[in-house]
């Protein structure tokens, strides 16, 4: 099987990704003629054999931990070989679609990845947890003077010129994540860059979205972890933003009057580049929840501010502020 790739990292004593024939991928960083570091791509765990003992999770940080990678130390060069063969040697590219690499990359992570075609070409769909999504596109190298295509994913390896991958946010905006256009670097170094910021946003965004989509809305999550303590909400609105509002007397079905009686408001906020108070979407790493509690007369208060995971407290400090209005006889806070 072939290590050719890896024999040239050690013979250079250079750095360098290399791709498996599964999919998988490792980075050879400070190669030596003996002993290498490695770190090992998400979705490659390190092998129960000799040689692979050291690991350095501060490395991880400094290398790629936002990948979530393991870092090994030292590992002689024959154990990485082994490891090499045993997933049927170094991948071999020259006659692949530029597309299959990143690709086997990607999945061999556990990252679901969706091909699509539409008006402006063919590229790749990455959909995650938060919502939001990545896409993934190529271009080719000019040929015979003629301008290679602007969005492509079918291409050849050696017609590769670079690669292009963007976040699209819910309200379908896009940001750049990498963009090589211009800077002729070799497919495989270019290939290796483009997984590594497409893995660091899934991992950032919660990962990746399930078949089934991205999972319930921070409103059904909330509607049925109150309806467990016998509490109805309601949905509010405005500016586009949205939220949830308990009144305080939970024995009326109607909306509460929020002038003139108490009330206590649950909503998911993210407050990032763009600030956003919603219940309108899935809960992503990051989002804070926040219930507020108002008397009736337009002042209100915070009751809890929690992480998005952590639902559950927001939930009991609704219930306990209407256990304090239970055991108020004038019924107000």
């Amino acid at each position: 099987m072939s290590t050719a790739r890896f024999d040239r990292l050690i013979t250079q004593s250079t750095n360098g990704a290399l791709r498996l024939a599964d999919g998988h991928t490792i980075s050879v960083i400070a190669a030596g003629a003996d002993a290498v570091d490695v770190y090992l791509w998400p979705g490659l765990p390190a092998p129960d054999a000799s040689g692979w003992e050291d690991e350095d999770p501060a490395e991880v940080f400094l290398t790629g931990g936002n990948m979530d990678g393991r870092y090994c130390c030292n590992v002689p060069v024959q154990a990485v070989r082994d490891l090499i063969e045993q997933h049927v040697g170094e991948a071999a590219a020259a006659d692949d679609e530029v597309i299959t690499a990143p690709l086997a990359q990607l999945r061999a992570t556990g990252v679901r990845c969706l091909n699509r075609q539409d008006s402006a070409g063919r590229y790749v769909r990455v959909p995650l947890a938060d919502g939001t999504e990545i896409t993934v596109s190529g271009t080719a190298a000019d040929r015979d003077g003629t301008r290679g295509a602007e969005v492509s994913i079918h291409h050849l390896v050696r017609d590769h010129a670079s690669w292009q991958a963007s976040r699209i946010d819910r309200n379908g905006r896009s940001v750049h994540v990498y963009d090589s256009y211009g800077q002729r670097r070799p497919y495989e170094e270019d290939t290796a860059g483009l997984v590594a910021a497409v893995l660091t946003q899934v991992q950032q965004c919660g990962g990746s979205a399930p078949e089934r989509g991205v999972g319930e809305t921070a409103e059904q999550l909330a509607r049925a972890a109150l309806a467990e303590q016998g509490i109805t909400a309601h949905r509010d609105d405005d500016a586009g933003n949205t939220w949830l509002v308990i009144g305080g007397d939970q024995t009326s079905p109607d909306f509460p009057d929020m002038l003139a009686e108490p009330y206590a408001v649950l909503y998911l906020g993210s407050y990032g580049n763009d600030e956003e108070i919603t219940v309108d979407r899935a809960p992503a790493p990051g989002d804070e929840w926040t219930v507020l509690a108002g008397d009736g007369t337009g002042a209100e208060r915070e009751l809890t501010t929690r992480p998005a995971d952590q639902l559950a407290d927001c939930v009991q400090a609704v219930t306990a502020w209407l256990a304090t209005l239970q055991g108020t006889p004038s019924g107000t806070e």
